[in-house]
């Protein structure tokens, strides 16, 4: 590594984890090693023999390859033409700080556990496309979120695996002397000393702390080992060092954000600190000054899904820091009331939307369900008065887009990739040649047969229909809905004329008994010997299996019971691939389908059973219903050519309304448009 010093600055910075010219540069160094090691960049290097560097020194289209690499990255750094240049944005001029609980950015930077963080992650990489003054804020996890184990019986378990901050690519910041920048938070009436390490994503810079510093006691270092472990006293820690510390961060660093984002409540606390600030400074109205420069964004459609703490526990928490008057911790409390609630609780969504001067939902359907479930913060019975507003997820293209898809778009419609901010259909695609777009299409779903085959040892038929289902394993989400009438569903995997072959992955929260019995149910599914392999349970759900799943599937399974689907994004990468959704009408896929229905299939009807069995009962039958009477017979009818027809002018649908409108190109956009740049 050290005689390849510009692969030392390729690396340095993130964009090389979803740049495809830097991944494939990487993976060329040692395909076996690059698989072993799962995007671990600097263990991958590590183990690298000499003598293979010794090789690679003398290899002219290595270098050549690597110098070419190394100019994309500084083409990329230094380009005068970003979208943002062409905004009026002035007023932002000194950054948007966009504080997180986790950043999914790519397998190999584990401070993530789903959806909420490959979000903020799609969120830094479209900041950066687009040129927006945006810095990132979170906490930095030893121990990362947990890697899954499945036994015999389906039942699973979990393993941590510890990492040096230096392991995952980040680097302590420093001062001007080269001693490390720390900072101070207030717990339980003493100090925790917070470390500050950063590293970039692309031109956004990502600033993580953690309490893994030798001025704290053991039991101090360990509060920031793991992402969502420990009790509620973890939790309210973890919480104030991202809010608090990560207030206290940026000013050490010299910065004062004109605008701070809070991705979900976690991060609530910081308003407390900013709240401390402008009383300290005398400000005439501080509560003002703090909702004035801050902005929140909700996630979650269900009340029992916001974090809550107890009063005793928050009063306990603060003690030792500084706040009064309005920003004393009586006047937190008071804030953080939730009228609908125990009167003895701090609700972080509360604070969030009393103290920010925007807050929405993440898809037109929560906008809707948030403005009805907070309508008494703000002391309505109409939900619609409600000052909530809804911005649709979407996720980061040039992430989740397969690569040989990205390499069709350059040649087919060269100018794509700036195309990503604001249409919402792109009529063009429609004309592509079918027989082009389906070899595409195989050529991604044989790399995921490739990939199951590497990881799990099952070699999928390339002629079947794949259908693949990878979320969390929460009761909701309804995992196993397919699996309700047995002898139904084998009578269709068995089926060798249409086969149907089905992939699963996700992990269960390790305290989410209900989501670790569906997740058992599938596996004892997978084993049952009539199955074959037509049911694969991917152990270890991450990044790279999202990546290769929403990459080659045929058909996304998606069937929350609704309205509990905040957004969802699994299905908006599928669509972009030109994979076909099959999902109950809730989240992102209410506006999807509606927006066009070529794109995929609706479970069941948009009003649910109120009855939650019925609606399951109901639900299932009408997912049986669509896989029998359409969309197999869809999949496999095909033309002289042996081409599905109908099947790819879905494809070409989907793609043509998908990927323009439901990626964060477009969020990032409507964001600025709507958000940061919008006042009363």
């Amino acid at each position: 590594m050290a005689r390849f010093p510009e692969l030392h600055r390729i690396l340095e910075n993130l964009w090389s984890s979803w740049t495809p010219s830097a991944r494939n540069l990487l993976e060329s160094i040692s395909p076996e090693l690059w698989a072993e090691h799962r995007g671990f960049v600097a263990p991958f290097l590590a183990a690298v023999p000499e003598e293979r560097w010794d090789v690679l020194e003398a290899d002219a289209a290595f270098q050549s390859e690597l110098a070419a690499v190394e100019q994309e990255l500084e083409d990329y750094l230094s380009d005068d033409s970003t979208w943002w240049l062409g905004q009026d944005g002035a007023s932002l001029d000194a950054g948007i700080a966009y504080f997180s609980m986790e950043f999914g950015i790519h397998e190999g930077f584990p401070i993530y556990s789903g959806g909420l963080g490959v979000l903020a992650g799609d969120h830094l990489k479209s900041s950066s496309d687009l040129g927006i003054p945006l810095i990132a804020v979170g906490l930095f996890y030893r121990d990362g979120y947990f890697h899954q184990t499945i036994d015999a019986s389906g039942r699973q378990g979990e393993r941590y695996v510890r990492r040096s901050a230096e392991s995952v690519g980040l680097k302590e910041i420093r001062d001007e002397a080269g001693v490390p920048v720390t900072v101070e938070v207030p717990f339980e009436g003493r100090s925790l000393t917070c470390r500050i390490h950063g590293v970039d994503v692309g031109r956004v810079p990502l600033l993580v702390l953690d309490t893994d510093h030798p001025n704290n006691s053991e039991a101090d270092r360990a509060l920031t080992d793991n992402l969502y472990g420990g009790d509620n006293r973890t939790r309210i820690a973890q919480e104030m060092i991202l809010g608090i510390g990560g207030v206290r961060a940026l000013r050490a660093l010299g910065m004062s954000p004109a605008c701070f984002h809070l991705n979900e409540g976690h991060c609530a606390f910081l308003l407390a600190e900013r709240l401390r600030e402008e009383m300290e400074s005398g400000t005439e109205d501080p509560i003002s000054a703090v909702s004035g420069g801050a902005v929140f964004t909700t996630h979650t459609p269900v009340p029992a899904g916001h974090d809550r703490f107890a009063d005793d526990l928050v009063r306990r928490s603060f003690e030792g820091w500084s706040g009064t008057g309005l920003a004393s911790v009586d006047s937190l409390l008071q804030m953080g009331r939730d009228p609908s609630a125990s009167a003895t609780e701090l609700c972080m969504t509360v604070l969030g939307l009393k103290l920010t001067r925007a807050t929405n939902g993440v898809s037109e359907k929560h906008g809707e369900v948030s403005r009805q479930m907070w309508s008494g913060v703000h002391g309505v019975q109409d939900g619609g008065s409600v000052p909530i507003g809804h911005i649709t997820n979407g996720v980061h293209g040039t992430t989740w887009l397969g690569e040989e898809l990205q390499d069709y778009l350059d040649s087919a419609l060269p100018e794509w990739r700036r195309r990503m901010t604001g249409e919402s259909r792109w009529d063009e695609v429609m004309d592509l040649p079918s027989a082009e777009v389906w070899a595409v299409h195989c050529e991604q779903k044989q790399r995921l047969i490739d990939f199951v085959r590497e990881r799990q040892g099952v070699e999928l038929d390339p002629n079947a229909l794949l259908m693949g289902f990878a979320r969390r394993f929460a009761t909701y989400k309804r995992g196993d809905l397919i699996l309700s009438e047995w002898e139904r569903v084998l009578k269709i995997l068995e089926d060798q004329e249409r086969p149907l072959q089905i992939i699963y992955a996700g992990k269960a929260h390790p305290k989410d008994e209900g989501g670790k019995a569906i997740l058992q149910r599938i596996c004892e599914a997978a084993a049952d010997p009539r199955v074959g392999d037509r049911l694969v349970v991917i152990e270890d759900y991450e990044m790279a299996v999202g990546r290769a799943m929403t990459q080659g599937v045929d058909l996304w399974l998606n069937n929350p019971r609704r309205p509990r689907e905040a957004s969802g994004t699994s299905g908006q990468k599928v669509a972009m691939n030109g994979g076909l959704n099959c999902s109950t009408l809730d989240g992102w896929w209410l506006e999807g389908y509606r927006r066009e229905a070529l794109a995929g299939w609706a479970v069941g009807e948009e009003q649910p059973d109120e009855n939650l069995e019925a609606g399951d009962r109901a639900d299932a039958s009408a997912l049986y219903q669509l896989l029998e009477s359409e969309i197999l017979p869809c999949f496999f009818t095909r033309d002289e050519a042996g081409l599905p027809q109908e099947w790819i002018r879905r494809m070409k649908a989907s793609i043509a309304t998908c990927l323009p409108a439901y990626n964060t190109d477009r969020m990032l956009a409507d964001y600025v448009e709507q958000v940061y740049l919008a006042r009363d």
